[in-house]
């Protein structure tokens, strides 16, 4: 009976296969026609600004609790992640750039309009701490690579915390 129990033991041990599981990470890449074509096929070139009448100045209060980034040139921007936009201020608290989420699903395209609601810039976020900026005329204007950011001559012009 032992050596019975011993081998019932034995074939179980040996039998049971270890189960490992292993995240993939990828991601994909653009190049920047690529990106650019993507970025402007569907973004609107206006939006009411009516909507965004109360962060004309920056306010402690009404951004309490959102996530905000300062800039190495002194501006600084509010992220209201819950409802898909952020607020780009200069450094004495004026609003310059009103960013809306135009494509929720990554790559994201993020609509950057000035403080009269025309189109600024469009971004597309990769979700990867990429983005590709371009202005209105779709020339690209930056392509930041986390917290790097780099002209259309791939030269470092700034920095982001």
């Amino acid at each position: 009976m032992p050596i019975k129990l011993i081998l019932i033991i034995f074939y179980l041990v040996l039998s049971t296969v270890p189960v490992y599981s292993t995240t993939l990470e990828g991601g994909v890449s653009y190049t920047v026609s690529q990106a650019r074509k993507i970025v402007f096929q569907n973004t609107p070139t206006q939006i009411p600004v009516e909507l965004f009448q109360n962060y004309k100045k920056y306010s402690k209060i009404r951004t309490l609790f959102k996530e905000i980034t300062f800039f190495s040139d002194g501006d600084f921007s509010v992220n209201d992640k819950k409802n898909k936009r952020c607020f780009y201020y200069s450094p004495n608290g004026d609003l310059k750039i009103i960013q809306i989420t135009i494509k929720k699903t990554y790559p994201q395209i993020l609509g950057r309009y000035d403080s009269n609601g025309n189109l600024d810039s469009v971004a597309l976020d990769l979700g990867n701490n990429e983005q590709f900026l371009f202005d209105s005329q779709k020339k690209l204007y930056a392509h930041w690579i986390g917290k790097n950011g780099y002209d259309e001559n791939g030269e470092l012009f700034g920095t982001r915390d």
